[in-house]
């Protein structure tokens, strides 16, 4: 017979409803995290595609991302937009395309509605643009002879700076320690619920 002092002794029974209840929320544990790893997994797999996707189309369609740091295309496309373009040749365009052309003694491009085209005598490949930004009241000194030209197929207002902080260092180190953790985070092995329930 035990003394007051000691503890009863606590048998099979006892020890497995104690650990029951942990076993349980071990196992919903690992199914929570594994539900997790999936998410991760699947944001990952679609985000590595649209790259795939998106460096196909570019290279097949000639497509390329613009950031406009102006607001001669206000308000339709501010300052700090972004715009995906395509080259196309010059007898494709038409009034009110918006293109980008480069400006004569300057490295920077200039990207502007047409305003009018007209035929260039002794080129039928080329053509004489006029263009004016959406935010001015008159059109560019000059008009733009071209064969070629990277026409605006969309828009998004506020994405150029998007785009511009991503191309920082800074930010394409961190892209790149965030995406290779999210990987290896992913593919860590993971416990399963019965190792769970022998710990």
């Amino acid at each position: 017979m035990p003394s007051p002092t000691e503890a009863p002794a606590r048998g099979p029974a006892h020890q497995a409803r104690v650990r029951g209840p942990v076993a349980a929320h071990a196992a919903a544990d690992v199914r929570r995290r594994g539900a997790v790893r999936d998410g991760v997994i699947t944001v990952l797999g679609v985000v590595g595609i649209l790259t795939i996707v998106w460096l196909a189309a570019s290279a097949a369609l000639g497509l390329s991302i613009i950031v406009f740091v102006t607001g001669s295309m206000s308000p339709s496309l501010p300052t700090g937009s972004a715009a995906v373009v395509r080259e196309v040749p010059a007898s494709e365009l038409a009034v009110g395309d918006v293109v980008t052309v480069p400006r004569p003694n300057s490295p920077a491009p200039v990207t502007h509605r047409i305003v009018a085209i007209d035929d260039v005598p002794g080129n039928v490949d080329a053509r004489s643009l006029v263009l004016r930004g959406d935010a001015n009241t008159i059109d560019d000194p000059d008009p733009y002879v071209v064969e070629d030209v990277r026409r605006v197929v969309v828009g998004a207002p506020g994405a150029g700076w998007v785009v511009i902080a991503a191309k920082t260092p800074a930010a394409m180190a961190g892209i790149t320690l965030v995406v290779a953790g999210a990987i290896a985070w992913a593919l860590w092995p993971a416990s399963s619920p019965r190792r769970a329930r022998e710990k």
